[in-house]
């Protein structure tokens, strides 16, 4: 059974069931073990209404933060059932396993680099100047975006709510979030977790996508997106050239076209698909890396409950590796010039 002595002898037992680089686990827990007692007292505050004991009152966790983390990020990376998790660490039982996955998610949300959750917009609703991604943002002036669809247990008894989350896409019951990243990996916001019957642009208007993306900047989506440029408002500028005021498209969305019906396309239209699915891949890698943590990419079983703060997790240690191997490729081209 694994300690914490075994995971700083063997820094591969990290990288193995954990999913991370040793040294950014280390750094991360640095950075935990700092925040922690404050980040105890202000959850335990927001309890008081519903605990019986003062504040400090009660049984203390019986293992270390870094034995409590490490159950957490292997539950996350293999997604096996709690007690298979427990009894790779000594000492720790199922329930650790259980409480610490809903107590210690939102410590880990904060430091790591996790994107934005988009929430669900009314009709009419304005969006703060927090929830709208800033250009600095956006390393290359780029948004990507897609959606992914993840299979949950059948939900209920009821049928019509049945409804909502069968996906005719992968014949399964899902949850779907959508990802929004840069031109360099980056993920910058995700959806929270929604229905998987709902289509991609759907998704995207009642999200408020188009509203999120900053003036002047470029969008780029598949072709479940089509329509996402109508969804665009006009902005007034003056032409330098004439000195006229002209209408234009706040920011540019772009998405392949489709292939009419009985037709075919262009070769001008292909290449112009191609160009798009160059760049647009980028949002597919990062899909793809998040879902090497197996509680993202099998069956949840987990309550629906925590599913986006989970997500938001996952995406915040794959920023966490992105911007890592980003750093190291470029202190070796700074090296090498």
């Amino acid at each position: 059974m694994f300690t914490e002595e075994s995971l700083r002898k063997y820094p591969i037992l990290i990288k193995v069931f954990m999913g991370l680089p040793a040294d950014v686990f280390w750094e991360m827990i640095a950075k935990m073990e700092v925040r922690y007692p404050e980040y105890r007292r202000e959850r335990l505050r927001k309890k008081k209404k519903e605990r019986e004991r003062a504040i400090g009152g009660g049984r203390k966790p019986d293992l270390s933060l870094v034995i409590r983390v490490a159950l957490v990020l292997t539950c996350l990376r293999l997604h096996i059932p709690q007690i298979a998790v427990a009894c790779m660490y000594q000492d720790a039982t199922q329930s650790d396993v259980s409480r610490d996955l809903r107590r210690l998610l939102p410590l880990l949300k904060e430091v790591l680099p996790c994107p934005a959750i988009w929430e669900m917009v009314e009709e009419g609703q304005e969006l703060t100047e927090e929830e709208v991604l800033a250009v600095e943002q956006l390393s290359d002036g780029r948004v990507l975006i897609d959606a992914t669809e993840q299979q949950i247990y059948r939900p209920g008894k009821d049928n019509e709510e049945r409804k909502k989350y069968f996906s005719g896409k992968k014949k399964q019951f899902t949850l779907k979030t959508q990802f929004a990243t840069d031109g360099e990996h980056h993920i910058e916001g995700i959806s929270v977790g929604a229905p998987g019957a709902t289509s991609d642009i759907k998704l995207s208007d009642e999200l408020a996508t188009v509203g999120r993306l900053p003036d002047g900047c470029e969008a780029q989506a598949d072709k479940g997106y089509q329509g996402l440029d109508e969804r665009v408002s006009l902005v007034t500028v003056q032409n330098l050239e004439t000195g006229e005021q002209e209408e234009m498209p706040r920011l540019i969305v772009k998405t392949p076209f489709k292939k009419p019906k009985g037709g075919e396309l262009s070769e001008e239209q292909k290449a112009c698909n191609r160009a798009i699915s160059q760049v647009r891949v980028r949002v597919e890698h990062c899909i793809g890396w998040v879902k090497n943590w197996a509680i993202i990419a099998t069956r949840l079983r987990c309550a629906h409950s925590i599913y986006t703060e989970v997500m938001q997790v996952v995406c915040g240690l794959v920023n966490a590796q992105t911007q890592r191997w980003q750093a190291t490729r470029k202190a070796k081209s700074q090296a090498t010039s």
